[in-house]
């Protein structure tokens, strides 16, 4: 194994399980200094450990909720204070629930989770990023982008996809999904071409489908049958395991001949188109706008 990320700056959210941690591990093997976030805190050291372990790279795990607005200026706070670079930044984490919560901010949790947190770790991470480049910020989005209406700018709470918020819902779930992991697509393409010519490229990824990780676990119902019934089948033939996602993460973060490469939409280590939909340019000017309000990065 090449160590080619030695002496450089991962830091992936959603580190701790799935996806996130065979990305962490592999990009470990490879040398990379890793700040692992998530806030499964038991998993999320046992995978730091792990890394460490086996080097030649090395790991830090913090904690953080990625729906607190707090907690992510905190993690930036921790992270400007404590590193003079950051070559890779890997935005991962993700939930669906069919339970409709909010975070402590007020704000619907897959929107919370999946988009603002994001987008204000990113910003707020945009200064090392640019004394680090050719760096990479690398989103992870879903072809679920591709399975709904769209944004809904007089619902961006997502208050009317509950019919009773007091019930789950697997349908609504969905639609917020949906409506996430879009809001993903927005920010990528916005933030591309913001950094055009700075050396950070911004880059989406499509992780493939049912990708057998604990994202799922709040199902309910028949749908929560059906989807391990799929999971089971697909990992069998080594379909749609977190391994095999796991390998395009570490393409975009490592590839040098993706060096200059920005604004794509990646899924099994091959280009892939997005919707009609997710290359709206007014949408995604309207939702950066919003974002900005809601944060207060990200404006100038």
């Amino acid at each position: 194994m090449t160590a080619e990320m030695q002496g450089k700056v991962v830091l992936i959210t959603g580190g701790a399980r799935g996806m996130g941690r065979e990305t962490a591990l592999e990009l470990g093997r490879r040398g990379a200094e890793l700040i692992i976030v998530d806030w499964e805190g038991e998993a999320g050291t046992r995978t730091r450990d792990a890394i460490n372990a086996a080097g030649p790279g090395h790991a830090v795990f913090r904690y953080c909720d990625l729906s607190s607005l707090d907690e992510v200026r905190a993690l930036a706070d921790w992270v400007e204070a404590n590193y003079t670079r950051l070559d890779v930044l890997i935005a991962n984490a993700g939930i669906t629930d069919p339970v409709r919560r909010v975070s402590v901010d007020g704000f619907e949790m897959h929107l919370a989770t999946c988009h603002l947190g994001h987008f204000l770790l990113t910003n707020r991470l945009l200064s090392l990023l640019n004394a680090s480049a050719p760096s990479r910020v690398i989103i992870i989005s879903s072809d679920a982008h591709k399975a709904g209406d769209g944004l809904d700018f007089d619902d961006l709470n997502n208050e009317k996809l509950w019919p009773d918020p007091a019930k789950p819902s697997n349908s609504a779930a969905f639609k917020a999904y949906h409506r996430a992991k879009l809001c993903n697509l927005y920010f990528m393409y916005e933030l591309a071409e913001r950094l055009a010519g700075t050396g950070v490229t911004v880059n989406a990824i499509s992780p493939g489908y049912f990708v057998n990780t604990s994202i799922y676990r709040n199902m309910r119902g028949l749908f929560k049958v059906g989807a391990k019934l799929v999971f089971g089948i697909g990992s069998l033939f080594g379909l749609n395991t977190p391994e095999r996602s796991a390998r395009t993460y570490v393409m975009l973060a490592t590839d040098p001949a993706l060096e200059n490469v920005t604004g794509g939409y990646f899924e099994h280590g091959k280009p892939k188109e997005t919707s009609e939909l997710a290359k709206a340019v007014e949408p995604r000017e309207r939702l950066w706008a919003w974002s900005v309000e809601q944060t207060g990065v990200g404006g100038d």
